[in-house]
C-alpha cells in the first residue's frame, strides 16, 4: 500500500507519492469537446499528460490541459465546501492514478487555514473507501481502467504543512537548525492561485511546532486576480473580446498577445496588477502580524505564484523572505511526511493495543 499526498490547489493539482513519484496539472475540469478526431488524424495526440480524457463513474471528462485547450465549458472548483463536488473527485482519483499503481491507498490532502477547522473532518470522510470506476480513454494510462480504495485519509492546514516540508527533510533532520529554537517564531507567505495562506508556528523544545492561530489566516488574494485583470485589460484593448486561461498563460510568459496581426503590450499591466495585488496582501499581513514579524526568525515564501511575485513581495518585509525549493509541491511535500508520522503513529498505538 502506497502513500500518496494530493494538493488539489484552485490552479493545479500536485501529488507526490512515498514511491517518488509526482506530478501536476491544471486544476480544470471539462465536457468532451469535439476536435479530438482531426487532432489524432494530424499525429498531434501523445498520450500523456497533457492529453488527459477519462470516463469517469461511466461520464466523459477532459481533465487538466486538454479541459483547457478542448473544452467547451470547463470548471475549476471555486466552491468554499470543494468536498461537496464531484470534480474534486475527478481531480483527486486522476492524480492518484498518474503517481501510484497501486489499487489500494493511503491518502493525505490539505484545506485552506479559514477552512480547515470547519470542513476537514467531513472532507476527510468524503475521500475515504472505494472510488468510482475510472476509464482512461487517453492519457498516461490510455486503454486502462482502475478503481482506488483509499484506506486512510488525513487532512492538515494548507501553509502550515509547506512549513513542515521548509524545516525538516525526507531524513527527518531539520534543514535550518539555527531557526529551531525553542520559542521561535517562524512565518511562511504561501501564494496560491485564488488565495493566499499564511501561517506562523512556534519552535517547541523538542523541535517540533504548533500554529499560533492569531498569526496565521487566509487572504483572497492571488494569481487569479492577475488573470482578471490582464482579461480585462484585453477586452478593453480589443473592443470586448473574450480571453481564456491558455492566453493568458501566454500573455504573462511573453508581456504580448496578438489581436487581428497587431500586437498588445501587457507590461505595464502586469506590472502593475503585481504591485497592487501584493501591497492588498502585504497589508492584511502587517495588520496581523503588527511589529511581531521583527522577530521571526525566518519568513519563508511558498506556492505557485511564489516565483511569480517574489520580486514584487520581497521588498514589503526588507528582502526577509527565503523562497523554498521546489516550492509549489511545498504543501504536497508536507502533506506527505505528515500522513507517513500520522501512519506510523497509528501503527505503534495499534501493536501496543
Amino acid at each position: 500500500m502506497e502513500n500518496i499526498s494530493v494538493d488539489l490547489g484552485y490552479g493545479f493539482v500536485k501529488a507526490v507519492s512515498s514511491n517518488g513519484n509526482r506530478v501536476i496539472f491544471p486544476s480544470v475540469v471539462g465536457n468532451e469537446g469535439s476536435s479530438l478526431g482531426l487532432a489524432s488524424a494530424f499525429g498531434k495526440r501523445k498520450d500523456n499528460v497533457s492529453n488527459m480524457h477519462i470516463k469517469f463513474d461511466n461520464k466523459s471528462y477532459f481533465v487538466g490541459e486538454l479541459a483547457e485547450k478542448e473544452s467547451q465549458s470547463t470548471t475549476r472548483v471555486f466552491e468554499r465546501e470543494r468536498f461537496n463536488n464531484m470534480y474534486t473527485t475527478i481531480l483527486l482519483n486522476t492524480a492518484i492514478q498518474l503517481v501510484s499503481e497501486s489499487d489500494i491507498v493511503n491518502v493525505t490532502t490539505g484545506l485552506p487555514l479559514d477552512f480547515y477547522q470547519s470542513q476537514a473532518k467531513d472532507f476527510r470522510e468524503s475521500i475515504l473507501g472505494i472510488q468510482p470506476i475510472t476509464e482512461w480513454v487517453s492519457g498516461p494510462l490510455a486503454g486502462g481502467e482502475r478503481r482506488i480504495n483509499i484506506e486512510n485519509g488525513f487532512v492538515f492546514p494548507q501553509g502550515a504543512s509547506a512549513v513542515f516540508s521548509a524545516l525538516i527533510n525526507h531524513e527527518g533532520k531539520f534543514v535550518y537548525p539555527q531557526f529551531m529554537n525553542e520559542g521561535s517564531l517562524i512565518a511562511l507567505i504561501d501564494i496560491g492561485f485564488r488565495t493566499t495562506d499564511f501561517v506562523v508556528v512556534e519552535i517547541q523544545n523538542n523541535g517540533s511546532f504548533v500554529p499560533i492561530a492569531k498569526l496565521s489566516g487566509t487572504v483572497d488574494e492571488g494569481v487569479i486576480n492577475l488573470h482578471k485583470r490582464l482579461h480585462s485589460t484585453y477586452k478593453d484593448r480589443t473592443g470586448g473580446s473574450d480571453l481564456n486561461d491558455r492566453f493568458i498563460k501566454q500573455a504573462l510568459n511573453n508581456g504580448h498577445l496578438f489581436y487581428r496581426g497587431e500586437k498588445v503590450d501587457f507590461n505595464d499591466i502586469i506590472l502593475s496588477a503585481k504591485e497592487s495585488i501584493i501591497a492588498n496582501i502585504a497589508d492584511r499581513l502587517k495588520g496581523v502580524w503588527a511589529n511581531e514579524s521583527d522577530l521571526f526568525s525566518a519568513i519563508f515564501l511558498a506556492g505557485g505564484g511564489s516565483e511569480l511575485f517574489e520580486s514584487t513581495i520581497q521588498p514589503h518585509f526588507d528582502n526577509r523572505l527565503e523562497l523554498i525549493r521546489e516550492s509549489q509541491f511545498a504543501n504536497a511535500i508536507g502533506y506527505l511526511r505528515l500522513g507517513k508520522a500520522m501512519l506510523n503513529a497509528k501503527s505503534l498505538h495499534e501493536k501496543l493495543g
